[in-house]
């Protein structure tokens, strides 16, 4: 037994400050457009893929 005559309520966890859960949600938002962005590069074409490769090379104009 415990010398306690009340015994002490269990803690609770704290909540984390908003600043924290800001700062998650931002990442979680970019990883989230990021992946989106590599579904949709996957679900295209090869040679849809190919032709934006091409389009997006720099072009030498010398």
């Amino acid at each position: 037994m415990t010398d306690q005559l009340f015994p002490r309520q269990p803690r609770r966890l704290k909540q984390p400050t908003k600043d924290l859960l800001r700062q998650h949600l931002a990442s979680i938002t970019e990883e989230n457009i990021r992946l989106r962005a590599e579904v949709e590069r996957l679900r295209s074409t090869w040679w849809r893929r190919l032709i934006n490769r091409v389009r997006r090379a720099p072009k030498d104009i010398a």
